[in-house]
């Protein structure tokens, strides 16, 4: 069983939601916390406490973090549906524990040293906090699978953005997770933007006929983001994380050096993926096991 810590933006977009659902129902993942981070973190943990509870463990801990990015040089972007179809105003018992999501997440790590991995499926800003108050936690973490960044090598690198969100909203934490020297995996979405990772009507379908109370919330949420999104938007990322986390046959990864641009007017938010075997710094995704991904999905939320 794989010890997790789920850092996420939840609630923008609907695949951090997705993620966690699946993570809920895979009995590979053992759920340490979850920590959150960007714009409202509170509510976006109380989105999380929600989904916790609709999926059987309410007694996952659930921190909120930093709402900022470490420099405080960005305008926060906010997609205005968070919180929308899952969580009321007035809704009770989905407060976050008083912990900052920083100081859960260095102790939950160094009370457990090589055991933890760091699933972050949102900016990295809660991490590199978290290596900057305790820059022992580096030796500390089993991994960090992170969805973020474009290496450009996969076959669709000209169908994706040049900058990818979860690096361009803080580039600054990035630059420090990636230079920290932990074990890092960088799932970028040259590889998690696929055909195999995008959901359809269809399997909105399939979600709603299960008929529980997760399944319900994952299908109203997912109805709302696509009131949004157009269908090739409609991928769910940050469910390769999970998937990764218990099953390393679902990505194909190459040791690389990951450098991330901070500077330029056009090029900030930018990940250069290169070989260099003396300085790598980060296995980077290549290919994704697409004839298994979605249904590995389906039968667990489903099933």
């Amino acid at each position: 069983m794989v010890r997790v810590l789920l850092d996420t933006d939840i609630g923008s977009d609907v695949d951090d939601a997705m993620a966690l659902c699946f993570a809920l129902r895979s009995p590979e993942i053992r759920l340490e916390g979850i920590t959150t981070v960007y714009g409202d973190v509170r509510l976006r943990a109380r989105i999380a406490r929600k989904l916790l509870a609709l999926g059987g463990q309410p007694d996952v801990p659930v921190a909120a973090g930093v709402s900022l990015p470490l420099l405080h040089e960005d305008e926060i972007l906010i997609m205005g549906h968070e919180g929308r179809g899952i969580v009321g105003i007035d809704e009770v018992g989905l407060e976050p524990i008083d912990l900052h999501a920083v100081d859960f997440m260095i102790q939950t790590i160094l009370s457990s040293p090589g055991e933890i991995s760091i699933l972050a499926i949102g900016p990295l800003t809660n991490l590199a906090v978290a290596l900057i108050r305790a820059p022992e936690i580096a030796a500390a973490i089993k991994e960090v699978i992170f969805i973020g960044g474009v290496a450009r090598l996969a076959d669709n690198a000209l169908e994706v953005p040049a900058r990818e969100w979860n690096v361009r909203a803080d580039p600054q934490a990035a630059h420090l997770v990636f230079n920290s020297g932990v074990p890092l995996t960088m799932l970028g979405m040259d590889v998690t933007r696929r055909r195999a990772t995008r959901l359809t009507a269809e399997h909105l379908r399939r979600i709603k006929q299960v008929g529980s109370p997760l399944t319900e919330t994952a299908a109203r949420l997912l109805e709302i983001y696509w009131e949004y999104a157009e269908p090739k938007m409609r991928c769910i990322h940050d469910v390769v994380a999970v998937a990764y986390a218990f099953d390393r046959q679902m990505v194909t990864t190459r040791k690389m050096r990951v450098d991330v641009e901070v500077d330029g007017r056009y090029t900030r938010g930018f990940t250069l993926a290169y070989l260099d075997d003396e300085r790598a710094n980060a296995d980077v995704a290549l290919s994704l096991d697409e004839s298994r991904f979605l249904e590995l999905f389906m039968s667990r939320i489903c099933g």
